[in-house]
């Protein structure tokens, strides 16, 4: 994996590994690269690649973190705090309003949740300068949100309600969490200005979708929400089929903008 651009290197944050890309002729911008998986295994060999990608056709530094694995000692929280000690050491090489975080699934439940942790640490951390969330999982709240996700449940081909359930328990080890690390409709989004969401319109997941968008939208942040009828889980970040191809391209839009 190369690009004569791009210089690829480690380093350690907390003890977990993250790989960087950085254009060599200095860039002034970088996105935090949030896999998901339920914070279950790491990033594949083809992620990193297509990671290489992103930073070449987007003219954008790149950090990909390998987040603690949830199953092997760590919990929830240790991947919160190695990702706030990261964002810190961002902050040193790039200013706040030119990072971006980019999540997927549970990298997108992660990618906002941040927000509400940067919050409750209470240090005065400068907000990111914009989110995109694909699908972010979050457990459910309201009695309308569940009888939407009882009816999403017939269409959505990749995640279901019990199986959210599942993954939500193995990343926490089913242990009680901050409450805006299950459900992003209570975040503390204060200081956080642009956040672009999609979801496909046959995930159990959607069942939150304007949920998140209101709660976002009383902390003043802009929100462009994407619902794209027929699609799956997380399509826009792991375009599988032709239909999912315009959502890539919006979400490389929004983060190249």
């Amino acid at each position: 994996m190369s690009d004569p651009g791009i210089k690829i290197s480690t380093t350690k944050i907390n003890g977990s590994t993250c790989l960087w890309y950085k254009h060599k002729n200095s860039n002034r911008r970088l996105c935090i690269y949030l896999i998901g998986g339920g914070m279950l295994k790491y990033p594949k060999p083809s992620q990193a690649k297509e990671v290489l990608g992103l930073a070449t056709e987007l003219d954008i530094d790149f950090v990909l973190p390998y987040y603690p694995l949830v199953h092997t000692g760590h919990t929830l929280p240790d991947v919160y705090e190695m990702m706030y000690v990261l964002y810190k050491d961002v902050l040193t090489q790039y200013e706040s309003e030119n990072v971006y975080f980019l999540g997927g699934s549970s990298g997108a439940n992660l990618a906002l949740g941040l927000i509400s942790y940067f919050n409750d640490k209470g240090e005065g951390v400068p907000m990111p300068g914009k989110v995109y969330a694909g699908s972010p999982g979050s457990l459910l709240i309201t009695d309308e949100e569940k009888k939407m996700a009882d009816k999403l449940d017939k269409t959505d081909v990749i995640m279901s309600q019990k199986a959210t359930l599942s993954v939500w328990e193995g990343m926490t080890g089913g242990k009680k969490v901050a409450d805006y690390m299950e459900s992003l409709q209570l975040g503390d989004y204060t200081g956080l200005k642009d956040v672009y969401l999609s979801f496909g319109g046959d995930e159990v997941f959607t069942a939150a979708a304007e949920s998140i968008r209101d709660r976002l939208e009383q902390f003043g942040v802009h929100v462009t929400l994407e619902i794209e009828p027929g699609l799956y889980h997380a399509y826009a970040v792991m375009p599988l089929v032709k239909d999912a191809m315009p959502g890539y391209r919006r979400m490389k839009e929004y983060i190249s903008k």
